[in-house]
């Protein structure tokens, strides 16, 4: 008799850790076809019950968050009306009153076919010079342009089909991930993030005949003969250049830049950038104690920067800027690295804290149904590029779809009251 109870307690046994090897594997496959959405194993020390329970909020989200919505329709033509720079020549003057751009609403003008004009005057004004812009862990230009304005030009490093594959900061800045950024910030209606727009670059037209000796110092040949740039910056090196495609020509990402002055501040949820955990991997909690040292609407405003960062899986936003009490969203490089990845810990801010502004919430509702990545494709189309693969955009509307299970996880928790603040 003991004999079978040896043996029966023994298979209970082979049972239940053969069942724990399957759960785990589970965690870390995404659903296929059909199937339910499982946890993906991020920091599972990182109390998983969170991560389980946003995945079950997840498989039974309300049908609304599936379908377009009606009420976004009016939205959306406002955007594409404010965008569409088609036929467009004249942008002279779209620089005329730069210094009264910034107001309380946002960095730059939003009505009126202010932003087509001046997309269309980045990507199209003559170039008067270019130097190296020193400052930054990476490689970029700094353009000066027809009508005494001046771009970053951070220039392409990967194929638009390149997969990045390790941790969440990995690889060069992608220019394209910039750009889409910005098309993002529209959509979603955050009006703090930097114009961005895709230009290509002619590197004996545009660049050496206007280069600084301090650029043309940082220019060498390839084995094909080219002439590339490899640059000024922390990380910059003679064996990692930018060279031209077979049209002689630079494709980058040309941003706008605002000669104000912002203040620098460290993320609580920055990352180490080694193998160390940060304090607010390790709480679950971390929330309260930052609610001790910035204001509820500091923290509602980088709950809404999580978001953004999440959707383009943008891990690596260690310090913020901040202009008029607003985050600026600068240095959006680090996005689309992988397209079938989603990275949920960018989402600390909101599952820790269980807060998010209402009328965020409200727009980030009647983004539904595909409405989000749709309107992105329509404002970028006006300049004619193709910012992302389908991957990309599939992954944009999925991880939407989480933000909107990691919400319903909150009220659930709290309470409606106690999660959306004014």
């Amino acid at each position: 008799m003991s004999m079978n109870y040896a043996f029966g307690f023994s298979l209970f046994l082979l049972i239940l850790v053969a069942l724990n090897i399957y759960f785990f594997y589970s965690l870390n496959t995404t659903g296929k076809k059909g199937s339910t959405y499982n946890v993906p194993g991020i920091k599972l020390d990182l109390g998983p019950s969170i991560f389980k329970d946003i995945y079950d909020h997840l498989n039974y989200l309300p049908s609304q968050y599936k379908i377009k919505s009606p009420k976004f329709i009016r939205i959306q033509r406002n955007l594409v009306q404010s965008f569409n720079a088609t036929g467009l020549n004249d942008t002279k003057n779209v620089w005329q009153n730069t210094e009264n751009w910034i107001s309380n609403e946002s960095l730059f003008p939003h009505g009126n076919g202010v932003p087509g004009k001046i997309l269309q005057a980045m990507q199209t004004s003559q170039i008067a010079l270019v130097d190296n812009a020193p400052k930054g862990t990476q490689m970029k230009l700094l353009l000066f342009i027809q009508g005494n304005q001046k771009l970053y030009f951070k220039p392409k490093r990967y194929q638009l089909y390149d997969v990045i594959h390790g941790n969440i900061y990995a690889g060069f800045d992608r220019h394209n991930s910039e750009v889409f950024a910005f098309y993002l910030a529209m959509a979603l209606n955050f009006k703090w993030i930097i114009p961005s727009v895709i230009r290509k670059i002619h590197i004996t037209k545009d660049v050496v005949p206007v280069a600084t000796s301090g650029l043309k110092k940082t220019m060498i040949r390839n084995e094909s003969g080219s002439l590339c740039i490899y640059g000024k910056c922390f990380y910059c090196k003679v064996n990692e250049t930018v060279c031209p495609d077979r049209n002689g020509e630079i494709e980058g990402a040309a941003i706008l830049y605002l000669d104000k002055q912002f203040k620098v501040y460290k993320s609580p949820w920055r990352r180490s950038y080694s193998s160390k955990k940060m304090e607010w991997e390790k709480d679950n909690d971390f929330c309260k104690k930052v609610m001790g040292s910035l204001s509820l609407k500091r923290i509602l405003n980088l709950i809404d920067v999580s978001i953004f960062d999440f959707l383009i899986q943008n891990g690596d936003r260690h310090r913020y800027e901040i202009y008029n009490d607003k985050i600026i969203l600068l240095d959006n490089g680090k996005g689309l690295g992988n397209p079938m990845v989603d990275e949920l810990d960018i989402l600390a801010p909101l599952y820790q804290c269980c807060m998010i502004s209402t009328s965020t919430w409200h727009h980030l509702e009647i983004l539904s149904g595909g409405a989000l990545t749709e309107t992105i494709k329509l404002l970028s189309s006006f300049q004619g590029v193709v910012l992302a693969t389908e991957d990309h955009f599939k992954a944009v509307e999925r991880r939407l779809l989480k933000i909107y299970a990691t919400v319903q996880y909150c009220v659930k928790k709290h309470g409606s009251a106690k999660v959306f603040k004014v």
